[in-house]
C-alpha cells in the first residue's frame, strides 16, 4: 500500500521460526509509510459510491470484534476497553453503543479519526506509545486488532501491558498467520508482508512463547480471526498486480465480490484450515 519499490528483508529466527524485517526503518522514517491514501485510513470512503456497501462490510467486522471480546470477559458499565492500534475506532465506538462501557483508543496517529470528530466524540482516543499508559488504568480487557505486527518492541510493550493490567485481564491479539496457506501460496506478494509497517510476522508456536517471555498466559489459539481471510487473498492478488492503492476504488468492486463469492468454500471451512489469520487470547500470570 505505498507507491515506492523499496526491497525490504526478513530474517528467520531458526529455533523459534520467528520472522523479522531487518533491519526496521526508522521510526521517523516510518511515517512516511502512512500516508493519507493508507486504505485504513481512507475506510470506506475510498470505494467511492459503494461507499454504504462498504460501511455494512465493516460494521460486521466490528461486531465480530464485539462478539469475541463478550465470549472472553463479561463486561459492566464500569468495564475499560482499551484497544492499541485502533486506527479508526469504529470498534470503540460500537462498544461504546452497545455494551455502555468505558473505551481507550491508542495510537500513533491520530489520522484515523481526526476527520470525524462528531462520530467519535464519546470515546477517549489519545495519541502515544504503550510506554505512556499508566499503571492505574486497569483495562479489563486489551484488544489488538492486527496491531502487534507492526510494534517495534513486542516484548516490552506486552510486560508493559501486562504491569497495567489486573489479574483478570484479557488480552485479545489477531495478526497475519506465516505458517497458513496464503503465505504459501503468495510468496513474496502475500499481503501479510506488509513492508516496511510489520516489523513482526507470527506464528502459533512463536506468538506463545513471546506472550509467555512476556508475562502472559496463552488460554486460546486460533487459526482463524475476526477478520475475513479473503482480504489477505484479495490484498495479495492486488500486489500481484501492482494495483495503485491511492486509487478510487470503486472499478475493483464487481471483482471483489465475484472472488469473495468463489472463496466462500474455503471460508465456511476456516476453522479447519489456516487461511492467513491467527488470534491469541491470554491472560496475566499470577505472581505467587
Amino acid at each position: 500500500m505505498h507507491s515506492c519499490k523499496d526491497e525490504f528483508e526478513f530474517d528467520k529466527c531458526k529455533e523459534c521460526d520467528y520472522v523479522f524485517l531487518n533491519p526496521k526503518v526508522s521510526p521517523e522514517q516510518l511515517k512516511d509509510y502512512y500516508t493519507n491514501y493508507y486504505l485504513p485510513y481512507r475506510g470506506s470512503e475510498a470505494w467511492g459510491k459503494y461507499k454504504k456497501l462498504v460501511d455494512k462490510s465493516l460494521k460486521k467486522l466490528d461486531l465480530r470484534k464485539l462478539n469475541t471480546v463478550q465470549n472472553v470477559q463479561s463486561l459492566q458499565s464500569s468495564s475499560l476497553i482499551l484497544d492499541v492500534g485502533c486506527g479508526q475506532p469504529s470498534f470503540l465506538k460500537i462498544c461504546s453503543d452497545k455494551l455502555n462501557c468505558q473505551t481507550l483508543g491508542l495510537d500513533f496517529s491520530n489520522k484515523g479519526w481526526i476527520n470525524q470528530p462528531e462520530t467519535y466524540n464519546s470515546i477517549e482516543l489519545k495519541v502515544g506509545e504503550i510506554s505512556d499508559l499508566q499503571e492505574e488504568l486497569k483495562p479489563d480487557v486489551i484488544t489488538m486488532w492486527h496491531y502487534l505486527e507492526h510494534d517495534y518492541n513486542p516484548l516490552e510493550n506486552l510486560k508493559h501491558l501486562k504491569s497495567i493490567s489486573k489479574p483478570s485481564t484479557k488480552l485479545i491479539i489477531e495478526v497475519p498467520n506465516f505458517s497458513s496457506s496464503s503465505r504459501k501460496k503468495f510468496g513474496k506478494h502475500w499481503a501479510g508482508w506488509h513492508t516496511p509497517r510489520h516489523t513482526s510476522l507470527f506464528s502459533p508456536h512463536n506468538l506463545e512463547l513471546l506472550l509467555n517471555k512476556a508475562g502472559w498466559e496463552l488460554e486460546e489459539s486460533h487459526n482463524y480471526g475476526t477478520m475475513d481471510p479473503y482480504l489477505i487473498h484479495w490484498m495479495s492478488k492486488m500486489e500481484e498486480k501492482e494495483i495503485s492503492w491511492d486509487k478510487n476504488m470503486e472499478e475493483e468492486i464487481i471483482p471483489f465480490v465475484a472472488g469473495m463469492m468463489t472463496y466462500l468454500p474455503k471460508r465456511l471451512l476456516e476453522k479447519k484450515l489456516s487461511l492467513g489469520i491467527l488470534t491469541a487470547i491470554a491472560s496475566p500470570v499470577e505472581i505467587k
